[in-house]
């Protein structure tokens, strides 16, 4: 329907409702301006509401003339009557049926005179009136409000723009980030500031909806000075915060504060010069507070953790891959590492950047000027890293902090202690280690100016000891495992406070010596100490629950290698397993990795429990016996069928024959049968193998030919199966032996007595008379003693590359006891320990030595 009289009060009264939230103007009763009066009665008139406009030169007084209204009056007589002609063009033309004619005169008269009675009424019957409604409220209230919108976003655009353009002003490379709660209020101030100034300028100076007084300008004055006084109040409290680096932190935000005092300094002059009730004053105002707006935004948003990252070949072309991987490992570096058996997998990265924090240059000319145009803009878009690969060993990394530049550097394989590699099939590896190395940098620069990022590092802030001990750490990055140690070694040195270098380096050593050095328990215990001194946060979690459950392993295989007869190692694997527990106790994000992690781990801490409980003195066993664990047909991993596996093992240890609830003498074989099925599905890999076979928590099963057969440990039964028949070297070797009739070592002695022998042997079997020679040693060897005439005895000999009886002489001549240490330690990886030879060496000793 139409609008029978539309009136600009409304909009008017909006606007001065939305200026009035924005600097809260307290309007002072005075007596009407004339050229304001004039000014409003000009609007109305040409927007074609006559009577409003005649009606304010009525509400006048008498003696407050206006010079405009006799013109004004004239020039309303003279609309009504072109109203009227248009009103009659109108009806002539419907009474000569030209309908589109006359309601076009309709609307021209409407247009000159909005309450014309004759032209709402002379529309035809029958005839909308829906468009000229729609016009009438598209030329009066949507036309207005669209200006006054799009105004007011381009004020905002504008202000944001130079919010972008100022940050690499107020907010210094190296200034440290301020609190959350300081940057949210500054942000807020700035915001307010900056959207409402944004609005508010064109709209002021469209409409001029205020009226200027003392009080209002006072009170802009006001504001002005508070929100000076609250940035120098901040910065004060930062300052305080920073203890020792009270005058960096001034110094690093002596520009903001310069910016401030300047803009405060031009703008209260201006404001005293036009100090009076006219609308340069307001406009002086707004003028003030928006650049308070950008410089508060600048400096709240120029202080944000956003990373852009770009990755260049030396020709500076793109490297969208390079670039994927440097994206992915500033994100996840330090998740990659070793995942062996005595070991849970770390899984919290080392960085604390939020995914939506990284972005990455695209590829392309057009969009990476358009993208590095748009991120010069943004005051959000603080961070820019730029890393140029110069050859397979060599990259430079450069850093920039809202436009301007924050860190360079140099740096090649030789620099991180690792060897100049020539071989084209590595280079996926190298890059791969090199852009590790430009993540380490950035993620410590970073951590300098962001402390959200220090706790994740674990006190690294050297960014060669973070390359050094992800690199080590990874079997994907490592050159060689024989690296892993020295290259550990070199983090520490770099940087002794890298908490996580430092355990990774203990856990390494760890790796290599025997349970029953005093070494091993010097090293469980710092490292105990090391996991406690770790701060609260998700990564040291992580690292505590990896950390704890490896040393409860550890102390229970030492207390398994003492013959479960040191009941204080016990104590310590109780303590970790106590600590492990702990911190796999539910709390916070019940989906973040942390979380997942202590998950997988809470079984296995049940296993460690059980075990414990049923080695534990009668005095701290509890009432009953303690649950047994589950059937291996219903485990929940490989690596808790494995724990089982060393429980079971547990119960049947000897310290346990004077319990109350020892295995009787008829349980054991199902013990064992029980531990072994465990087994089965719980060394999934050649590695679990290995390892099974060297923990001393699985000693007791060694002997059984199950474990055996499982671990490839049988001890060979017959001479033609011992080990170097096996080799690659002798395929085929025992099978020709055995047809020919030389199975035994007697046998082979005689047929290789004479050089003629041994040359139809060697012909006969299709290898080198040097191998013939071989043979026939090994079977010399065996012929030494009886006890080594046992295939089981002299294979352990073959394994400690013993394989001739001159090189048996020489072995005992050189260290005797050692020899029949390592014999000894080998037959209790192959649970040989109770051969003859092994508990009694003297006899074939003293013959070896002739």
């Amino acid at each position: 329907m139409w609008i029978r009289k539309v009136s600009l009060s409304p909009l008017k009264l909006l606007l001065v409702g939305f200026s009035a939230v924005l600097v809260a103007p307290v309007q002072a009763v005075a007596e009407p301006n004339p050229g304001r009066v004039c000014a409003e009665a000009a609007q109305l008139i040409e927007a074609g509401y006559l009577t409003e406009a005649r009606a304010l030169f009525k509400r006048l007084p008498d003696e407050a003339p206006v010079p405009c209204m006799a013109e004004n009056l004239q020039l309303i007589d003279a609309r009504r009557a072109a109203a009227a002609a248009k009103v009659k063009e109108g009806l002539k033309a419907h009474d000569a049926g030209n309908e589109h004619k006359a309601v076009t005169a309709f609307e021209a008269a409407l247009a000159l005179e909005r309450d014309n009675a004759a032209a709402l009424a002379g529309f035809p019957k029958g005839l909308s009136t829906e468009k000229g409604d729609w016009d009438a409220y598209y030329r009066d209230w949507l036309v207005p409000l669209l200006q006054l919108v799009a105004a007011g976003a381009v004020g905002v655009v504008i202000l944001g723009a130079l919010s972008g353009l100022f940050a690499r002003l107020v907010v210094r490379s190296p200034s440290v980030e301020w609190p959350r709660a300081a940057r949210i209020a500054i942000g807020m101030l700035g915001g307010i500031l900056l959207v409402g100034c944004g609005v508010m300028l064109p709209v002021y100076v469209m409409f001029k909806p205020f009226t200027a007084s003392h009080l209002l300008l006072a009170l802009a004055v006001l504001v002005i000075l508070l929100l000076l006084l609250s940035v120098v109040a901040t910065v004060a409290w930062v300052a305080a915060r920073a203890g020792q680096s009270r005058r960096r932190v001034w110094a690093d935000w002596c520009p903001l504060l310069v910016c401030l005092a300047v803009t405060s300094i031009a703008g209260l002059p201006a404001l005293m010069a036009v100090f009076s009730e006219s609308y340069e004053s307001l406009g002086a105002v707004y003028v003030v507070l928006s650049c308070f707006g950008v410089l508060l935004t600048a400096t709240a948003l120029g202080q944000s953790l956003r990373l852009q990252v770009e990755v260049q070949t030396e020709a500076g072309e793109a490297d969208a891959a390079a670039t994927d991987y440097l994206l992915a490992r500033l994100r996840t570096l330090g998740m990659e590492r070793r995942q062996e058996l005595n070991a849970v997998p770390a899984i919290t990265s080392l960085s604390n950047i939020r995914t939506e924090d990284l972005s990455a240059l695209p590829a392309g000319k057009v969009a990476s000027t358009v993208s590095r145009l748009f991120f010069s803009l943004r005051p959000d878009r603080t961070w820019r890293a730029r890393v140029t690969s110069m050859d397979a060993n060599r990259i430079a990394v450069t850093l920039n902090r809202n436009g301007r530049h924050a860190e360079s550097l140099i740096f090649s394989r030789l620099d991180l202690g690792l060897p100049v590699i020539e071989d084209e099939k590595a280079e996926s590896r190298l890059r791969a280690q090199l852009l590790t190395g430009a993540a380490a940098i950035i993620l410590v620069r970073l951590s300098q100016s962001h402390p959200v990022l220090r706790p994740g590092l674990l006190g690294a802030r050297n960014w060669r000891s973070v390359t050094l001990q992800v690199i080590a750490s990874s079997e994907s990055l490592i050159d060689a495992p024989d690296q892993r140690v020295p290259m550990l070694g070199r983090a520490v040195n770099e940087d002794p406070g890298n908490k996580l270098a430092r355990l990774e380096y203990l856990w390494a050593h760890q790796d290599s010596t025997s349970f029953d050095s005093p070494l091993a328990r010097q090293i469980t215990e710092a490292t105990d100490k090391l996991l406690e001194d770790l701060p609260s946060t998700d990564v040291a979690r992580a690292l505590r629950i990896r950390g704890h459950y490896r040393n409860t392993a550890q102390w229970l295989n030492m207390h398994a290698q003492s013959g479960y007869t040191d009941t204080g190692l016990l104590d310590h694997a109780s303590d970790s397993l106590s600590r492990l527990e702990t911190a796999c106790k539910p709390s916070g994000d019940q989906n973040s990795p942390v979380a997942q992690l202590a998950d997988r781990a809470r079984p296995l801490a049940g296993a460690f429990r059980g075990a414990i409980d049923a080695l534990s003195p009668p005095k701290k066993k509890p009432a009953t016996e303690p649950s047994h664990p589950p059937h291996p047909t219903h485990f929940q991993s490989p690596r808790l069928a494995y724990e089982n596996a060393c429980f079971e093992c547990a119960l049947l240890s000897d310290s346990r024959a004077e319990q109350p609830h020892a295995p009787k003498l008829t349980d054991k074989a199902l013990h064992v049968d029980h531990a072994v099925q465990h087994l089965r599905v719980g060394l999934p890999t050649s590695r679990d193998v290995e390892l099974a076979i060297k923990d001393p928590s699985l000693a007791l099963l060694r002997g059984e030919a199950e474990f055996q057969s499982l671990a490839g440990t049988t001890p060979p039964a017959e001479f033609l199966k011992l080990q170097t028949f096996t080799a690659p070297d002798f395929a085929g070797v025992a099978e020709k032996l055995d047809s020919a009739g030389l199975s035994q070592p007697e046998e082979i002695i005689r047929r290789t007595n004479r050089s003629k022998g041994r040359a139809e042997l060697a012909t006969y079997l299709g290898i080198s008379s040097l191998l013939v020679d071989r043979i026939r040693q090994i079977a010399l060897l065996a012929k030494v003693h009886p006890d080594l005439g046992d295939p089981r005895m002299l294979n352990l000999l073959l394994r400690t590359g013993i394989d001739s009886p001159s090189r048996l002489k020489k072995e005992i001549r050189e260290g005797r006891e050692e020899l029949v240490n390592r014999l000894k330690k080998l037959a209790e990886t192959e649970g040989t320990s109770g051969l003859k030879g092994i508990e009694r060496p003297n006899g074939w000793l003293a013959a070896g030595r002739r």
